[in-house]
């Protein structure tokens, strides 16, 4: 009996050696070596209080930046998922085709990640792009991030693509079409990425930055150009991303994280960089989501608390119900605006309209409210009433802690230097400051590239056409000299209507943002716009843009305003 069941045994190895390897069900487990997962997205719980809508994420898949890995996650907390697709570099080119899927599960310490193999099977269909592989048995990529999707979305299953690192754009496109296949609104779409490689600190902080840039413009040409690795090591995964989120989303990103390797183990050796993104269809929404590692500030557009608009602002209801909607955006950071005329205690009567001027108390308390802490001058209806005018202003500001911002006048804001300059009217008879643009004989922005200015410097200008968005050849040689000076980051105004998004001027070196239009202004949608820029600056110096589109916010005081009268009227009516 014994003999019997020992040949069977043999029997059963025989063929089992014959059969070859036998798969497991799930891609193996990776080693935490002691890392405590659980804690880290404890601590990494988003500050926002309510759920933030996520369709999109950027996180490393390097254990070291744990702590951004789960705030990566944390950011999805309470969303609901159909599925989750999670793209990521194929770091061993194992893969025989431009992208590699699997239809087996992962383990992780914390249980099971289930494969969903129907949406897999469907990438199947298109075999001349996605190769059924095993690779991810030995990609941290992939692997890396599998418990984090465990634990904060346990029974969402995945669909995990490897991407080829050799692959060109032609063939992200093809996979990003067949991508859209499977992309619910309902799904998550995960992008493993580590950003800079092999680079000193200070040149891994220049490369994140030209990064950061493609990022705060959603640029996808120049993403393409981007050195792999050198500034990221998936573009694939990067360019994809972005591609799927803006067309099936209508989604932008927010960045929420950027360190390096260096913050975690201080050796001034070659380093890896770490960028964290959230992408998500709600632009206020996602301004929710700040952390203690960096600072928050806000650009608006002209402000004008004058003419046709004095009246309405001036009702208490109104100017709280128009001041909490702009609050509702800027979480109540600190904020710049453009400062459309002079500040007066006493405003003279029968002023020609087109002269700007603001009694200066209720000015004051709109700015306060706002927690506008700088204000541009530099334009030039802040001269409308004269020096003694201007001079009045700069003293209103000062006394009520707002830094006036003076043409080609930097000012230090603690993350960041701020510079304000003005290029409309040369040679207007008030004899405002306005500099040339660059060109023959012009050397009006000679001072400012002489000035020692530590990094991150930012520029507000009055420039333009008025009632256009987008910045014609002029614009972009100013932006050059102003990079040429170290300018990273350039916000205009003055054209009364907003710019879609951030352009990438220099050659990729700097950021603009043409116009951000009106912010408090009497002027119609018919002509006008308005948005936000929100300037996030993290601790290593670097800083990326977003825009947040504002309503017209003079036709939203009148439509409060009906809404009041029309109410009184029925209350009228009752009594």
């Amino acid at each position: 009996m014994l003999r019997r069941i020992l040949n069977k045994a043999i029997l059963a190895l025989v063929l089992l050696v014959l059969a070859g390897p036998v798969r497991a069900e799930r891609h193996p487990a990776i080693g935490l070596g002691g890392i405590d997962i659980p804690a880290a997205l404890a601590r990494e719980a988003p500050p926002a209080g309510r759920v933030v809508p996520v369709t999109g994420l950027g996180v490393p898949h390097h254990l070291l930046a744990i702590d951004l890995i789960a705030r990566g996650f944390m950011a999805t907390k309470g969303n609901r998922y159909d599925r989750i697709l999670l793209i990521g570099p194929d770091h061993f080119f194992k893969s025989r085709r431009p992208a590699a899927v699997t239809q087996r599960g992962f383990e992780t310490a914390f249980g099971p990640v289930e494969s969903d193999k129907v949406a897999v099977a469907r990438l199947l269909e298109s075999p001349e792009l996605f190769d059924p592989s095993d690779l991810f048995d030995g990609e941290h990529g992939t692997t890396g991030l599998m418990p984090f999707v465990r634990l904060v979305h346990p029974d969402v299953p995945v669909v995990a693509v490897a991407l080829g690192i050799g692959t060109g754009r032609a063939e992200w496109d093809r996979i990003a079409d067949a991508l859209k296949a499977i992309v619910t609104p309902q799904t998550l779409i995960v992008q493993s990425t580590d950003y800079s490689h092999y680079l000193l600190p200070h040149l891994a902080r220049q490369h994140d930055q030209q990064t950061l840039n493609v990022l705060s413009a959603r640029d996808l040409d120049a993403l393409s150009a981007l050195k792999q690795p050198a500034h990221l090591d998936s573009k694939a995964a990067n360019y994809i991303q972005m591609r799927l989120q803006a067309e099936v989303f209508g989604a932008a990103p927010a960045v929420i994280a950027n360190r390096t390797a260096f913050d975690y183990i201080p050796v001034n050796e070659p380093t890896t960089s770490y960028i964290v993104t959230a992408y998500g269809p709600d632009p206020v929404a996602l301004g929710r989501l700040v952390y203690g590692d960096q600072q928050v500030h806000f650009f608006g557009g002209d402000v004008f608390v004058g003419r046709y608009f004095l009246g309405l602002l001036a009702s208490p209801a109104i100017r709280d119900r128009i001041l909490g909607d702009l609050r509702t955006v800027t979480g109540r950071a600190p904020l710049t605006v453009n400062l459309e005329g002079a500040m007066l205690p006493d405003v003279p009567h029968g002023l020609p309209r087109q002269r700007h001027a603001m009694p200066a108390g209720l000015t004051l308390e709109i700015l306060k409210a706002l927690n506008v802490t700088s204000a541009s001058l530099a334009n030039n209806h802040s001269h409308d009433l004269g020096k003694l005018g201007f001079n009045e202003t700069i003293k209103v500001l000062k006394d009520g802690g707002i830094k006036p911002l003076k043409h080609l006048e930097p000012v230090d804001l603690g993350p960041f230097r701020l510079v304000a300059l003005n290029f409309i009217g040369v040679g207007d008879f008030k004899g405002y400051p306005a500099a040339l643009a660059p060109g023959p004989g012009a050397d009006d922005l000679a001072g400012l590239c002489r000035l020692t200015i530590r990094a991150p410097v930012i520029a507000v200008v009055h420039w333009g056409e008025e009632y256009t968005d987008a910045g014609g050849k002029t614009e972009q040689a100013i932006a050059h000299e102003l990079a040429r000076c170290g300018i990273g980051a350039v916000i205009g105004a003055h054209s009364h209507k907003a710019s879609v998004r951030p352009v990438l001027t220099a050659g990729g070196e700097q950021v603009m943002v043409y116009s951000v239009g009106n912010l408090l202004f009497d002027q119609f949608s018919t002509t006008s716009s308005g948005a936000l820029v929100e300037l996030r600056v993290f601790a290593r110096g670097t800083f990326a843009l977003r825009m947040v589109p504002v309503p017209n916010l003079y036709e939203r005081a009148l439509e409060l305003r009906s809404g009041d009268r029309a109410e009184t009227d029925n209350r009228k009516s009752d009594q």
